[in-house]
Protein backbone atom coordinates (compact mmCIF):
# COMPACT_ATOMS: atom_id res chain seq x y z
CA UNK A 1 0.00 0.00 0.00
CA UNK A 2 2.84 2.28 0.92
CA UNK A 3 4.45 1.72 -2.82
CA UNK A 4 1.31 2.70 -4.22
CA UNK A 5 0.80 5.82 -2.73
CA UNK A 6 4.44 6.94 -3.22
CA UNK A 7 4.00 5.82 -6.76
CA UNK A 8 0.75 7.93 -7.24
CA UNK A 9 0.73 11.00 -5.17
CA UNK A 10 -1.38 13.02 -7.18
CA UNK A 11 -4.06 10.84 -7.23
CA UNK A 12 -3.66 10.27 -3.33
CA UNK A 13 -3.59 13.85 -2.91
CA UNK A 14 -6.80 14.48 -4.93
CA UNK A 15 -8.88 11.71 -3.50
CA UNK A 16 -8.32 12.84 -0.07
CA UNK A 17 -9.34 16.39 -1.26
CA UNK A 18 -12.16 15.09 -2.64
CA UNK A 19 -13.48 13.93 0.56
CA UNK A 20 -12.67 16.45 2.21
CA UNK A 21 -15.11 18.53 -0.01
CA UNK A 22 -17.47 16.21 0.21
CA UNK A 23 -17.61 16.22 3.73
CA UNK A 24 -17.82 19.59 4.21
CA UNK A 25 -20.82 19.84 1.77
CA UNK A 26 -22.85 17.18 2.78
CA UNK A 27 -22.27 17.49 6.76
CA UNK A 28 -20.58 21.22 7.68
CA UNK A 29 -22.56 22.50 4.89
CA UNK A 30 -19.79 24.69 3.49
CA UNK A 31 -20.14 27.74 1.33
CA UNK A 32 -18.22 29.13 -1.43
CA UNK A 33 -15.52 30.63 0.23
CA UNK A 34 -14.79 27.22 1.58
CA UNK A 35 -14.37 25.72 -1.41
CA UNK A 36 -11.97 28.35 -2.47
CA UNK A 37 -10.12 28.00 0.28
CA UNK A 38 -10.05 24.18 -0.03
CA UNK A 39 -9.02 24.70 -3.68
CA UNK A 40 -6.32 26.72 -2.33
CA UNK A 41 -5.04 24.45 0.04
CA UNK A 42 -5.20 21.77 -2.45
CA UNK A 43 -2.81 23.58 -5.23
CA UNK A 44 -0.08 24.45 -2.46
CA UNK A 45 0.07 20.57 -1.25
CA UNK A 46 0.22 19.67 -5.15
CA UNK A 47 3.51 22.49 -5.58
CA UNK A 48 5.19 21.16 -2.65
CA UNK A 49 4.37 17.35 -3.71
CA UNK A 50 6.01 18.27 -7.25
CA UNK A 51 8.61 20.53 -5.71
CA UNK A 52 9.61 17.14 -3.84
CA UNK A 53 9.64 15.11 -6.31
CA UNK A 54 12.12 17.76 -8.41
CA UNK A 55 14.30 18.15 -5.35
CA UNK A 56 14.58 14.08 -5.39
CA UNK A 57 15.34 14.09 -9.50
CA UNK A 58 18.29 17.01 -8.50
CA UNK A 59 19.38 14.94 -5.30
CA UNK A 60 19.97 11.80 -7.20
CA UNK A 61 21.94 12.79 -10.16
CA UNK A 62 24.02 14.80 -7.69
CA UNK A 63 25.11 12.28 -5.69
CA UNK A 64 28.75 11.02 -4.56
CA UNK A 65 31.56 11.17 -7.06
CA UNK A 66 32.53 7.72 -8.08
CA UNK A 67 35.39 6.71 -5.90
CA UNK A 68 38.78 5.83 -7.99
CA UNK A 69 41.26 7.79 -10.24
CA UNK A 70 38.38 8.96 -12.34
CA UNK A 71 37.01 11.50 -9.09
CA UNK A 72 39.62 14.17 -9.62
CA UNK A 73 39.01 14.26 -13.00
CA UNK A 74 35.35 14.93 -12.51
CA UNK A 75 36.32 17.46 -10.15
CA UNK A 76 38.56 18.98 -12.26
CA UNK A 77 36.22 19.16 -14.98
CA UNK A 78 33.51 20.33 -12.75
CA UNK A 79 35.90 23.17 -11.87
CA UNK A 80 36.41 23.80 -15.29
CA UNK A 81 33.50 23.99 -16.37
CA UNK A 82 32.04 26.44 -13.95
CA UNK A 83 34.72 28.60 -14.15
CA UNK A 84 34.17 29.00 -17.84
CA UNK A 85 31.11 30.01 -16.96
CA UNK A 86 31.79 32.71 -14.67
CA UNK A 87 34.59 34.31 -17.50
CA UNK A 88 31.23 34.14 -19.98
CA UNK A 89 28.98 35.66 -17.60
CA UNK A 90 31.62 38.18 -16.43
CA UNK A 91 31.98 39.10 -20.11
CA UNK A 92 28.57 39.64 -20.57
CA UNK A 93 28.60 42.14 -17.22
CA UNK A 94 31.15 44.06 -18.81
CA UNK A 95 29.26 44.51 -22.22
CA UNK A 96 26.18 45.63 -20.26
CA UNK A 97 28.17 47.94 -17.97
CA UNK A 98 29.65 49.77 -21.17
CA UNK A 99 26.35 50.17 -22.99
CA UNK A 100 24.96 51.37 -19.60
CA UNK A 101 28.11 53.79 -19.50
CA UNK A 102 27.51 54.68 -22.92
CA UNK A 103 23.86 55.53 -22.14
CA UNK A 104 24.42 57.72 -19.19
CA UNK A 105 27.20 59.58 -21.25
CA UNK A 106 24.47 60.87 -24.31
CA UNK A 107 22.41 63.73 -23.22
Amino acid sequence: MKKWIIDRPYLFTSIIFLIVMIFGWRVLYWQEENYGFLLLLYFIVTLGIRLDDISRKIGSSTGKLPHGSGEKETLTRQLNDIRISLLAINGTLNKLLKAMEKDEDQP
